[in-house]
């Protein structure tokens, strides 16, 4: 669906004169947004691009040759996403040595006071069309979408969206139609130089075979910040080492609900490593794997989540599938070794229509496909509702076990069930989950 996305960021669309480097061979690429020029070649540090809007023209152009690296130069901020098409082997890292890891981002900002017109008493729009960047706004600009899932003021989210403008009625409340975005605000959002950033509703990573992301923050988008691709199969995609998250709030495809992940894992995907991450600040939840099941094929196979770090999300992690199972093609997951704090802490928390149960670890819907999901060696602790949220009964492969469980003693163990921490031993002989794993009360 978003291989049609091709090239964002229309900010360098004047440089019309670009050459395609006559190599076949695999290549490092250099990217600096501070220093670098799109016009150079970006096979140095001294030559290096100044934009993911250069490397995604490179790759679409096939200048880029399977077995390269994209070195993105650490602190330094970079609008885009990442698409790396139908290179094949093709790697995504840093280089410097500034603390900081470079960030992609579908983030736009409104430049000042001046880009907001009124739109009423305490109304005020921004036009985000392409045409205004530069004029109204900076960031990302999307060949794809114009919504806006969510805004950001210093470190705070603002989720609230209306349909409707006259349904705006309290502060930092806002609508998103069309390039239009109009935010209720008792002064100019942009007052006193606040940047007021706005996430643009694509994914930034999309997780594609022989894709591997390392050393990047991946941070700012109105739908999932990571995703593999659902017009065809994934067939070895590593994301580790990152910052994930900030993602969510943009219309899921019903047009009523609204959607966001971490790293979403859709059906039709083989050997995928999400290692060694830090997640946060999701709409839905930090890890999943979704969707319906694929017709006389494995669904999932050898998909991993391992050793990551989950803060400030709705779930830990999601499963859900339609569909039958394959005789002989039996799907497997493993979620192993996670630090996950505070589920049901997202910003989206509060706004949600969806509230009852969903702050939950883990969180499972229908089970179509009943693949073999391993949940072991993880830390979960706290959650506002529940460890396990099952909406449709507990999967038929689940098997969860020797993990540290922390909750308070008034929650449940499982949402659709009453047992809290005094009644764990009955839960666990009643589900035959997290027999062997440790359970302690947090006041």
């Amino acid at each position: 669906m978003l291989a049609a996305a091709g090239v964002g960021g229309l900010a360098v669309a004047g440089l019309t004169l670009w050459s395609r480097p006559a190599r076949a061979a695999s290549a490092n690429y250099y990217v600096d947004a501070a220093a670098g020029n799109d016009a150079a070649d970006g096979t140095s540090t001294t030559r290096a691009w100044a934009s993911l809007a250069r490397v995604q023209a490179a790759i679409s152009a096939g200048a880029v040759a399977a077995g390269s690296t994209i070195r993105l130069r650490r602190g330094r901020r970079y609008p885009g996403i990442i698409r790396s098409g139908s290179v094949g082997t093709l790697r995504f890292e840093s280089w410097g040595d500034e603390p900081e890891p470079p960030t992609v981002s579908a983030y736009k900002y409104v430049q000042g006071e001046q880009c907001w017109t009124r739109a009423g008493d305490g109304l005020w729009s921004v036009d985000l069309s392409a045409g205004n960047l530069g004029r109204t706004h900076h960031g990302y600009v999307s060949s794809w979408t114009t919504e806006i899932g969510f805004l950001k003021v210093g470190t705070t989210f603002h989720g609230d969206r209306q349909t409707a403008v006259a349904a705006l009625q309290r502060d930092w409340q806002f609508t998103s139609k069309g390039p239009v975005v109009t935010v209720r605000c008792a002064e100019n959002p942009s007052v006193g130089g606040r940047r007021v950033w706005l996430a643009v509703a694509e994914p930034i990573v999309e997780g594609r075979s022989r894709l591997s992301v390392r050393d990047i923050a991946v941070l700012g988008t109105g739908r999932n910040a990571v995703q593999t691709g659902s017009t065809g199969r994934t067939e070895g995609f590593t994301i580790s080492n990152c910052t994930i998250g900030e993602a969510g709030g943009g219309w899921a495809s019903d047009g009523v609900s609204r959607m966001g992940n971490g790293v979403q894992v859709w059906s039709g995907a083989s050997d995928v490593l999400v290692s060694g991450n830090s997640i946060v600040d999701c709409w839905d939840t930090a890890m999943t794997i979704q969707g319906p099941g694929v017709a006389n094929a494995v669904t999932w196979s050898n998909i991993e989540f391992n050793g990551n770090t989950v803060e400030r999300s709705m779930q830990t992690f999601e499963y859900w599938s339609t569909g039958v199972p394959v005789d002989g093609a039996g799907s497997t997951c493993s979620v192993r070794g996670n630090r996950a704090s505070a589920a049901g802490s997202s910003w989206s928390a509060g706004i949600r229509p969806d509230r009852s149960g969903k702050g939950a670890h883990l969180l499972f819907y229908a089970d179509g496909v009943r693949p073999q999901i391993t949940v072991r060696g993880n830390v979960f602790s706290g959650a506002s509702d529940a460890y396990v949220y099952a909406n449709a009964g507990l999967p038929v492969g689940l098997t969860s076990d020797e993990n540290t469980i922390a909750l308070t003693s008034s929650t449940r163990l499982q949402w659709q069930r009453p047992e809290r921490m005094a009644e764990r031993a009955a839960w666990c002989a009643a589900t035959g989950l997290e027999r062997r794993s440790t359970f302690s009360a947090i006041p």
